[in-house]
């Protein structure tokens, strides 16, 4: 489709502190009647990318910027001084790696903040008197720090405290480089705070429940444990299997050390698991189990299916005997499963 566009430039004083950049969007028609109503009330899931659109700021005395001639302002980036911008109080992600910070200040030294940052005026969240706080965007503001810049590229949102949380949770849950103990309590953040159930979470986030219970349950292994996880000498995968060791504090660590001296696989460190006779339990070791009938483990995945988490069917020595074994990994995961089942604590 042919679209006429003009350069559209913008002057500005130089007494002014802050550069104001007007960025033109092309307006599609609206097909179903809603789009006012999804525009206003933002969701969790529903990412950064309708936030945030990419505008560099030029450095020179005004910026220019194509322009759709019948399209309408819907966004406006500004320059606003790094001094100004109090951190978020709520952000989830605790660790920055040091040469990727150096990586991307070398890359802002070269090119600029390519992607602007997003911040709302301060409210009720403690800034220090600094006017705005950062919702989105921590890397980029400590790497133009870094990088030795004043002012940076912004686009200004006013939002509650609660979206200043949400934002920043949903920009850091969908980066794939987010590691498994701050992606654990960024979930645990957002469940407490937005009072959501673990399959409201996952099913907003487009994954599985069983994936969010799985990350939770990390958040029960011994601080150690945690550490070596973020420091990377642990993988998701050992972190899962050491978490079913639950209350096990010094056999965690053990067992974590043992992984990294030995360079044991997530299969080897299970096995080891699984043999060990100090486990939880206490029994030795069981010989491998007999094949189930394909009926079973039909039945079993409709089960898992239909509840929303793992069901085990074990045949008994005795025919037609046997036990059904439903797993829970929190209260509110078994107060789910119970009214799934039709069932409460209180009846």
């Amino acid at each position: 489709m042919n679209r006429r566009t003009r350069m559209f430039h913008v002057e500005h004083s130089g007494r002014c502190p802050i550069t104001r950049t007007t960025v033109h969007r092309e307006r599609r028609p609206d097909m179903t009647g809603q789009a006012k109503q999804t525009q206003s009330r933002p969701r969790l899931g529903r990412g950064l990318s309708s936030l945030i659109v990419n505008t560099a700021p030029k450095k020179d005395s005004g910026t220019y910027v194509a322009v759709d001639e019948s399209a309408k302002p819907v966004v406006e980036a500004l320059e606003v001084s790094i001094d100004q911008i109090a951190p978020n109080p709520y952000q989830p992600r605790k660790q920055f790696d040091k040469q990727q910070l150096a990586d991307l200040a070398e890359s802002i030294r070269q090119q600029g903040v390519l992607q602007p940052l997003l911040l709302s005026p301060a409210g009720q969240a403690h800034t220090g008197g600094k006017p705005y706080v950062l919702v989105a965007g921590q890397r980029r503001l400590q790497a133009a720090s870094q990088a030795g810049l004043n002012k940076v590229p912004v686009i200004v949102r006013q939002a509650s405290d609660e979206q200043i949380l949400e934002w920043a949770l949903i920009e850091n849950i969908q980066r794939e480089d987010l590691n498994a103990v701050e992606r654990a309590q960024a979930f645990r953040d957002v469940i407490d705070r937005f009072e959501l159930t673990q399959a409201q979470l996952a099913e907003r986030l487009g994954t599985s429940r069983e994936t969010v219970a799985n990350y939770l349950r990390i958040l029960d292994l011994c601080d150690g444990v945690q550490k070596l996880l973020l420091a990377g000498h642990l993988t998701f995968g050992h972190a899962r299997a050491l978490a079913g060791l639950a209350g096990q504090a010094d056999r965690q660590l053990a067992l974590a050390k043992r992984v990294i001296k030995d360079q044991l696989s997530v299969r080897q460190l299970e096995g080891l698991l699984a043999a060990d006779p100090t486990r939880q339990d206490s029994q030795p070791a069981k010989r491998p189990a007999r094949t189930k009938p394909p009926y079973i483990s039909d039945l079993e995945q409709q089960l898992t299916q239909q509840i929303g988490t793992r069901v085990t069917i074990s045949p008994g020595k005795s025919k037609h005997t046997g036990k059904m074994t439903i797993e829970y990994y929190s209260l509110e995961d078994f107060d789910r499963i119970l009214a799934t089942l039709g069932a409460s604590v209180d009846s």
